[in-house]
């Protein structure tokens, strides 16, 4: 599987959109910060349970990236499997003797570090901005690891994974647009977020990465967090295995 990994990264780095997707989230990591410097707007929607004030604006910026990182994951998720489908790859490597199980993972792998990268583009610009700017001295280790690994591992869950599975499904047509709309839709669910006073959405929030907008903080490590990496993990190894029992069975030209 190393060869197929290390062709899919070859694909990756030779791929302008990598690149462009690379600078798409640094740039909106500054805009995000910079733009909250300069306009910034504490008025929430009345019993949203939301409370944004200059102490804690800064530590909810980063929190931005469930809804930029999972666009850039699903685009070029869906880039790359249009690219393999229709250039007939996921074929050659089938008949070059490898298996479907080692081409399913090699992509998982790739795509999730392609993932990783734009999530680190984001996060350095808004830490580097912040820092600059607000001259913000609260960072909080233990924080910053905690809530941001779990972010990561929802936004690979919901963006590469699921954009994966999808892209699979429909093995080439308009796999980009298909992706691009189921994760325009997911970004609504951050409404479910801002009224957690309902148990629906309440649960719906723990599942979905944008839902959880407004809570994750590189200040604070929130209570019951530990809950959204159990779903997202138990909604990885679902859409994994049936990813790969669907790929494994279907037929590719």
């Amino acid at each position: 599987m190393n060869r197929l990994i290390n062709a899919g990264f070859h694909e990756l780095l030779k791929s302008k959109y990598f690149y462009i997707t690379m600078l798409v989230c640094a740039g909106f990591g500054a805009l995000f910060s910079v733009g909250m410097y300069l306009y910034p707007n504490f008025d929430m929607p009345e019993n949203s349970q939301i409370f944004i004030n200059q102490d804690n604006v800064l530590g909810i910026i980063p929190s931005f990236a469930t809804v930029v990182v999972p666009f850039a994951a699903s685009v070029s998720v869906a880039f790359m499997l249009d690219s393999q489908y229709n250039h007939g790859t996921i074929r050659n490597r089938l008949i070059a003797g490898h298996t479907r199980t080692e081409t399913f993972f090699s992509n998982i792998i790739v795509m999730t570090i392609a993932t990783v990268i734009y999530f680190a583009c984001y996060m350095a610009v808004v830490f580097f901005v912040g820092r600059v700017i607000w001259g913000y001295e609260g960072y909080k280790l233990k924080a910053s690891l905690v809530t941001l690994s779990i972010m990561l591992v929802m936004i690979i869950c919901n963006g590469t994974l699921l954009s994966l599975v999808i892209g699979n499904l429909m093995r080439g047509g308009k796999i980009i647009v298909a992706i691009l709309a189921i994760q325009y839709v997911l970004n609504m669910t951050m409404v479910f977020g801002m009224f957690k006073d309902n148990d629906v959405l309440a649960m719906l929030a723990r599942i979905f990465p944008q839902s959880s907008l407004f809570e994750f903080s590189y200040a604070v490590v929130i209570d019951g967090l530990e809950k959204n990496l159990f779903i997202s993990l138990a909604l990885m190894a679902v859409l994994t295995v049936f990813g790969l029992v669907y790929f494994k069975k279907c037929d590719i030209k």
